[in-house]
């Protein structure tokens, strides 16, 4: 009986101490963010994950809103989107946003891009996106967006969307909605709910980092700080490649039309674009038509709710790459021209 009386005791505790403690400081940290001397400081940064910006995206100031812009512009994909191998003044969305709108002090690009995106689970981030009601989304993929996929449960079209930030219940709803691509962020919401002092782990780790750098009168680091400092060719490619096939069931393409679906519903323009891709790599990597099957794939899915594709899977030379997918400053510019003049053609408004 007193070891039953021990754990009752454990879980009162816990309970207690997450209501009267961890929850208000999460509450009081999320609100007085920009009091911290931490890189959370600015805290309207668009890309935010468990009501507190993401970590990855500390780098570029882009990510400030201005809603009374005249035009906004969303830009949501992987890394190749969210440019940490740039300064932000060489990012392709900082390059696009020159482009069609000038020098005025002012973004109207937004980089919403994040490391490892999937298709299969960035409707939640499309869905955060459309809440700021842009005059047009760009949504980027590629070859790596679309991997093969190991559901507990068969999927339905409510299984690519996730609760992030949303509450208990919905992290649980999550659960059945897992596969081999989501898991780590479904566990990660879960265990955030259940444990809310781990939910803004992360802003402990910069805090830490903010008082020593205060302390040493250095600047604050920032995570794509040492990703910057990587060139062409430092990158040595050691991985083995085996001509993947292209295999739509396994894919799940269907993610693409219900997100293109739902952005049409309301009412916003999108279009996707295929990102480029080192063609030597992609000749031993996938086999042969591997990009034409895609590409019908994801047009099949897209073309029914007007959402226009730009492929530039092969608009990079080789030799500026870093890697297989990642660019420096002048395959940025490359990307960031194709899609403007893409834009001007498809989405003429966006100019006036």
């Amino acid at each position: 009986m007193k070891r039953f009386s021990l754990v009752y005791k454990i879980i009162f505790i816990y309970i207690a101490a997450n209501l009267l403690i961890f929850a208000p400081v999460n509450k009081y940290i999320y609100n007085n963010v920009g009091k911290f001397y931490t890189i959370f400081r600015d805290n309207q940064r668009l890309f935010k994950y468990d009501r507190m910006p993401d970590l990855s995206m500390k780098g570029h100031w882009i990510n400030k809103y201005y809603k009374d812009n005249h035009r906004n512009i969303i830009m949501v994909g992987d890394s190749t989107v969210e440019d940490f191998y740039v300064k932000y003044e060489d990012s392709i969305g900082f390059l696009l946003d020159k482009k069609l709108f000038g020098e005025d002090d002012r973004p109207n690009v937004f980089n919403f891009g994040s490391s490892g995106t999937k298709t299969v689970y960035v409707m939640e981030r499309i869905k955060k996106a459309a809440e700021y009601n842009p005059d047009l989304i760009i949504w980027q993929m590629g070859a790596g967006s679309f991997t093969e996929l190991h559901w507990i449960l068969p999927p339905t079209p409510e299984s690519y969307d996730l609760s992030l930030g949303g509450g208990l219940a919905g992290a649980y709803r999550n659960i059945l909605k897992m596969n081999n691509e989501n898991a780590y962020f479904i566990s990660r919401e879960l265990r955030s709910n259940l444990v809310p002092l781990h939910r803004y782990k992360e802003f402990y780790e910069e805090l830490a980092k903010g008082i020593k750098a205060k302390a040493t009168g250095t600047p604050l680091p920032y995570p794509n700080d040492r990703h910057m400092k990587v060139q062409i060719g430092d990158v040595k490619i050691t991985e083995q490649f085996y001509g993947i096939p292209f295999d739509a069931s396994t894919r799940y393409f269907e993610a693409v039309g219900e997100i293109c679906k739902y952005v049409s519903q309301k009412g916003i323009p999108m279009m996707i674009y295929l990102a480029p891709i080192n063609q030597s790599i992609l000749a031993k990597k996938y086999e042969g038509g591997y990009y034409e099957k895609m590409v019908a794939a994801i047009k099949a899915q897209a073309d029914p709710y007007g959402v226009p594709l730009l492929n530039l899977n092969d608009a990079v030379p080789d030799e500026l790459f870093i890697d297989g997918g990642h660019l420096k400053e002048e395959g940025d510019r490359i990307v960031a021209d194709r899609l403007y003049e893409f834009i001007v053609k498809e989405f003429p408004e966006l100019r006036e």
